[in-house]
């Protein structure tokens, strides 16, 4: 059994122009190490392991040296987010990314949220069917979201994937699940991964973002299991 976690970056016009929708793949038997890896970050970081609001950790925050993270050392922030990003790097946590980009989209009447989950669903249950293996969703609580995954979801077993290419699903078991993040080390390893992934394609020449640009390219943490760019490439600068 494969657990997969996931995350999205939210379609906001002008700062991001693309809906990103993101995750990672982990048997059930290398949960308790990561967590565990993540946990003892999250302890150097904030003094406890406990899950919480406080002992909470987001790429964005971390990056930007916000939330939990404000008036943190830039070094340290770095380092943290090299020490993340290897856990993400290893050869057992596949990646699954989604980007849809609205501004090219002519013949849906689907939202972009919808289109990446349903890209999503297909990308995970290709990567499961590969490896012989059934697996779950997890995603980050949202509350708009919830019923409309878990219907879509419902409906893509059923039947198939919307649109004329439509494709069967058949080793994504149950429904999706969802968690607050602060209860969650892995979805905050999720939100991690996400985060960098998007980071990478804003303008990085300089400034502090030059300098966490280049810890994400030396992690080698970013090449997708599966992934889905979809109609096609888009820039943005955040």
């Amino acid at each position: 059994m494969h657990l997969i976690y996931y995350d999205e970056v939210k379609f906001d016009p002008p700062e991001q122009p693309s809906y990103w929708l993101g995750g990672i793949c982990v048997s059930h038997e290398l949960i308790p190490e990561i967590e565990a890896q993540v946990s003892a970050i999250a302890e150097r970081a904030f003094g406890s392991a406990v899950l919480s609001k406080e002992s909470e950790i987001h790429g964005i925050e971390l990056c930007r040296g916000k939330g939990n993270f404000k008036g943190r050392d830039f070094g340290e922030r770095l380092t943290l987010l090299s020490e993340l990003l290897a856990i993400i790097a290893r050869e057992e946590v596949m990646l699954i990314r989604v980007k849809v980009n609205p501004a090219n989209i002519t013949h849906s009447g689907d939202s972009p949220a919808d289109i990446a989950f349903m890209f999503f669903v297909e990308k995970a249950d290709e990567l499961l069917r590969a490896k012989s293996s059934l697996g779950m969703l997890f995603g980050d609580y949202d509350e708009p979201a919830i019923g409309t995954s878990v219907a879509n979801l419902s409906e893509f077993r059923r039947g198939s994937t919307r649109w004329a290419r439509g494709k069967g699903i058949e080793n994504l078991v149950d429904t999706v699940h969802f968690a607050k993040s602060h209860h969650s080390r892995m979805i905050q390893l999720a939100d991690v991964h996400l985060y960098a992934s998007q980071f990478m394609w804003g303008d990085n020449s300089s400034g502090w973002r030059k300098a966490v640009a280049e810890v994400i390219s030396a992690s080698r943490s970013l090449s997708p299991t599966k992934y889905k760019d979809w109609p096609q490439e888009a820039r943005w600068y955040r």
